[in-house]
């Protein structure tokens, strides 16, 4: 067993870069250079643990620009914490870089291994980047993506409840790990959906499309792509984790709209940590110095370490007091606002011109 690269493929450097458009040949090689020896510090395809229970479930959606590992340091701690956490890379031209399999015209039904029919498939391979806008922010263009968003956190579900079952699952990536080990040690009644800024909207809206997740960890959400009819159509718990320095007043208009409807119905939570920046979720603060990081808005004033401690532990809070998971820490310090780099709320920080 080994740890898996943090950059899959060096496609994923190419597309961060054209995301942040730059030039692909001359930063792209530079972003590989540096991001191409970081590893995530977890067992590639490692067994799952068997403790006698079950695990509950999070599906992870990423912001604009990211893809399924931009997140690993959060997703990992949270799986730490006795999650199973999917991670999803979504297809509706959001992500900087995904790869997609198409399926040609050579199929053929077959049996396989387990007595069980399905189909033998021909794929090729595709790389799919970034798709711009000619406005970023176009309402109708992030409207439609945020549903099919929504959507693909769902299937990820459906997904993972047919491991549960013990279905037989063809995995396109040709990975030897065996899923069957998963067979029932799932709680699939004790499910979330999370995300950051585009995907803490996903979550939001996936838990409005499907009864099966039981609540939302958004963070710093991203508001904008949502239509003002599904606030009511929230009514589960729903905690917004929030960096200083990232929203603006439409923003806070929307997510204090969003809470007020949602708490006749349910639990909110609306905290914001100090000294922080829209990538304190992610794990670009871990990858630059200090002074780098700052010039490049990747990290704010409080340390990345702490700054990712006191974000991840409000979302396991609130995770583990509404799934009903007992004997674990409330950390009501932070979701109260009562620990010195929290505070209550969202405030505007910025000006967003469109």
């Amino acid at each position: 067993m080994q740890w898996p690269l943090w950059l899959p493929t060096k496609q994923y450097g190419k597309g961060y870069v054209y995301f942040r458009r730059k030039n692909t040949k001359i930063f792209g090689a530079l972003f590989n250079w540096i991001g191409g020896d970081v590893y995530v510090p977890v067992l590639w395809e490692a067994p799952i643990l068997s403790n006698g229970s079950q695990f509950p479930v999070i599906v992870f959606s990423h912001g604009l620009g990211g893809n399924r590992t931009t997140y690993s340091t959060l997703c990992c701690d949270l799986a730490s914490h006795g999650f199973v956490v999917a991670s999803v890379e979504h297809r509706d031209g959001s992500a900087s870089m995904t790869l997609c399999f198409r399926e040609t015209a050579n199929t053929s039904i077959i049996r396989n291994t387990h007595d069980r029919l399905h189909r033998d498939c021909s794929f090729t391979e595709e790389w799919l980047r970034y798709a711009r806008q000619e406005s970023e922010v176009d309402f109708n263009v992030r409207n439609k993506q945020i549903h099919t968003r929504s959507q693909e956190c769902i299937q990820a579900l459906n997904l993972l409840e047919a491991i549960n079952r013990g279905d037989d699952v063809h995995n396109l990536m040709g990975l030897s790990m065996n899923l069957s080990q998963f067979k029932g040690q799932l709680d699939m009644k004790r499910v979330a959906a999370a995300g950051h800024s585009f995907g803490g909207g996903s979550a939001i809206t996936s838990i409005a499309e499907d009864d099966r997740f039981r609540l939302a960890v958004a963070f710093d959400a991203w508001m904008m792509p949502i239509e003002k009819e599904v606030y009511a159509q929230v009514k589960k718990p729903v905690i917004f984790v929030n960096s200083e320095a990232f929203h603006w007043e439409q923003n806070v208009e929307d997510i204090t709209s969003l809470v007020e409807q949602t708490s006749r119905h349910a639990a909110t939570a609306v905290i914001t940590i100090k000294g922080t920046c829209h990538q304190t979720h992610s794990d670009f603060q871990f990858l630059v110095g200090k002074r780098v990081g700052l010039y490049a808005g990747l990290r704010s004033t409080l340390a990345p370490h702490l700054a990712m401690d006191l974000s991840n532990k409000a979302a396991l809070g609130f995770l583990w007091k509404h799934l009903d998971i007992p004997n674990k820490p409330g950390y009501e310090d932070i979701l109260q606002g009562r620990h010195k780099f929290v505070m209550t709320g969202v405030k505007v920080a910025r000006m967003l011109v469109t």
